[in-house]
């Protein structure tokens, strides 16, 4: 619990302040794996700011972008329910080779 205290200074050089964020691209760096420190440094903006943009945002996001099998010529992304231990759940990618074997697979689950 002692995570939940924020220092308001932040690390020099990081912002508190959302107008650095362009949802679109951070949309796009956390549907891809992205965490949300790696988010923050990329953005330039404190850990905190990053964890409550993306709290505010993620049920939408996941909802809407993870549905169903999504294939390309390299490989196959099922998109499956993660349980969290508060009885919610997450859409979690995950992602395969595009070989035979997970093809076949995915095949006899449909």
């Amino acid at each position: 619990m002692a995570n939940l205290v924020r220092n308001p200074v932040p690390p020099a050089g990081l912002s508190t302040s959302t107008t650095l964020l362009k949802e679109p691209a951070v949309r796009a760096g956390y549907l891809s794996g992205m965490t949300i420190p790696r988010l923050a440094l990329v953005f330039g903006v404190a850990e905190y700011v990053m964890q409550d943009y993306v709290a505010e945002r993620r049920w939408g996001w996941s909802a809407a972008e993870h549905r169903g099998i999504y294939e390309d010529a390299r490989r196959t992304v099922v998109f499956t329910k993660a349980s969290r231990e508060t009885g919610g759940y997450d859409v979690r990618p995950i992602s395969v080779p595009r070989i035979t074997m997970h093809v076949r697979a995915l095949e006899a689950r449909a």
